[in-house]
């Protein structure tokens, strides 16, 4: 692809033979980014960063990368391409992120961009461990760019959630209320358990640890990192691609978008929200705008500086979406594109009453997964559908902050960027968020959900299709069941029991009386 180019686009050119350093590239959206660097940029070499993992190490886990969909297409048309990649051995978790000195020295000769995506999203983490690899992490890697010879960009990849604790965020950097200095000294102090009872007190404006730490790195990143030329990547829920390079592509199973397939398999029956406006974002667009922001960051560098340049990708503020919307469109799309490993009818209720909420998770959730599991269990199999719930409890209950709360995001850096850039880069490296069409989007996710996160083939929907009917009788025939039961207990409770219980009770009284 890059060799049949006449001509290199303002971004393309600005890439041209430069060394990008990766972190984060075994991930969701680090693979991503990857694949498009090495489709779209004339670029010289990149350095992975990768960790050792259950005895697998960097080079092998690359190869396990590249296995990836996402690079079949690059593969037929450009097998050449993926030479350009090297694995270098570090854990962002440890000091230094881990690397030898030999390795740092190479890339302080060699590097000239980086992008930063290494973050540990998990919302239950321990804030020791989400200290180590959102805040220690990029100090460290902050530490090594300032020592690179060829330094063009640095494009560190945070979170639109950093400032949950406001309603409306600018494209800025707002102050912490503890220094990263001080927050890795007490993490590197403290033990577990002190750190642990502290903690809420905290991240008492934040929902969690990880929306805490990423808010700590960016307040560190204004104040020690304005003589390089680095910017703020803020994106909002990250989504299954909408156009490249596979559409509908998504391969992490603990996220929001990943909730369709829980729905869609029965699991899930109802959850909890307030009306008003969520913000999602394709993670191709986002790939792309954080690709078009190390170029426009580069061309308005100007050392000293002030302030550090903030890009907020989201959807809100030009294709807004509520909700409601999602759910309702997530529940159409399992119905057009069922799940043939379904294992109940998909019928989905979501409420704004959270009393409401936690009275049918019990009865929807807790209760059917007893009973199941008890029928399980007489047939000398093993239960699994209570753990499953319990565990789907705690990710819904995770992500209630984001369900019930709306945030204002200014777009302003957005526009400016757009504007600098030229046609041919807004069509190469389109975010333009306006023109997706978002019912549309969910039904082709549901298709890219089904073959990558359920592992269930699109030829299997006839089948899925027919299951689907089967499954709605037997869901309708067992409301029948259920609702001629209730009537029948009901009624012998109402005109059989009732009256001995009142009788029962007036002979008490009138003995206690007499």
């Amino acid at each position: 692809m890059q060799g049949a180019q006449i001509e290199l686009t303002d971004i393309q050119q600005f890439y041209k033979n430069e060394t990008v350093l990766l972190t984060g590239g075994t991930g969701f959206i680090g693979k991503l980014l990857l694949e498009k660097i090495l489709r779209a940029l004339p670029i010289k070499k990149v350095f992975l960063l990768i960790r050792s993992k259950k005895n697998a190490e960097p080079a092998t886990r690359l190869q396990t990368i590249f296995a990836s969909p996402i690079f079949q297409v690059l593969k037929r048309s450009h097998p050449d391409v993926f030479s350009k990649v090297e694995a270098v051995h570090g854990d962002c978790g440890l000091p230094m992120l881990g690397m030898s000195q030999q390795n740092v020295e190479r890339l302080q000769e060699e590097v000239s961009v980086i992008f930063h995506c290494a973050a540990n999203v998990r919302f239950e983490e321990p804030i020791k461990s989400a200290t180590f690899l959102n805040v220690r992490a990029t100090k460290d890697l902050i530490y090594i760019a300032r020592k690179l010879k060829k330094i063009k960009a640095f494009v560190y990849v945070g979170t639109a959630y950093s400032n949950s604790n406001r309603k409306e965020i600018k494209e800025q950097v707002y102050p912490a209320k503890i220094s990263a200095e001080n927050l890795i000294g007490a993490c590197e102090a403290l033990d577990e358990a002190t750190l642990a009872s502290i903690n809420p007190t905290l991240i008492a404006d934040w929902p969690n640890n990880y929306t805490f730490t990423k808010q700590v790195a960016e307040d560190y990143i204004s104040r020690e990192a304005q003589d390089i030329p680095i910017c703020i990547c803020r994106p909002s829920v990250v989504m299954a691609t909408a156009e490249e390079p596979l559409a509908a592509f998504f391969d992490s199973p603990y996220s929001l978008g990943a909730f369709s397939v829980v729905n869609a398999l029965g699991i899930c029956r109802i959850s909890y929200f307030k009306r008003g406006v969520v913000d999602l974002i394709p993670a191709d667009y986002l790939v792309n705008e954080c690709i078009a922001a190390g170029w426009h960051t580069a061309g308005n560098f100007k050392n000293p500086r002030t302030e550090i340049p903030v890009y907020h990708m989201c959807s809100s503020p030009e294709n807004p979406m509520q909700l409601e919307d999602i759910f309702w469109y997530g529940h159409c799309a399992t119905q057009i594109i069922p799940l043939s490993k379904s294992l109940m009818y998909p019928l989905f209720f979501f409420t704004t009453c959270k009393p409401n909420y936690l009275l049918w998770r019990f009865i929807l959730h807790t209760l059917v997964a007893f009973f199941v599991d008890m029928f399980v269990q007489l047939k000398g199999q093993t239960p699994k559908l209570g753990a499953a719930m319990k565990k789907l409890h705690r990710v819904q209950d995770s992500y209630e902050f984001f369900t019930t709360h709306s945030f204002y995001f200014h777009i302003e850096n957005r526009h400016k960027m757009l504007k600098k850039m030229s046609f041919k880069d807004r069509e190469m490296f389109n975010f333009n968020i306006k023109e997706l069409n978002w019912h549309d989007y969910f039904v082709q996710q549901m298709r890219g959900l089904r073959i990558y996160i359920a592992k269930d083939p699109i030829s299997t929907v006839p089948a899925a299709i027919k299951r689907n009917k089967r499954l709605r009788n037997i869901f309708v025939l067992s409301l029948i069941a259920i609702t001629i039961l209730a009537y029948g207990l009901g009624k012998i409770l109402l005109f059989r029991l009732l009256p001995w219980v009142l009788a029962g009770a007036a002979y008490f009284l009138r003995m206690m009386v007499c």
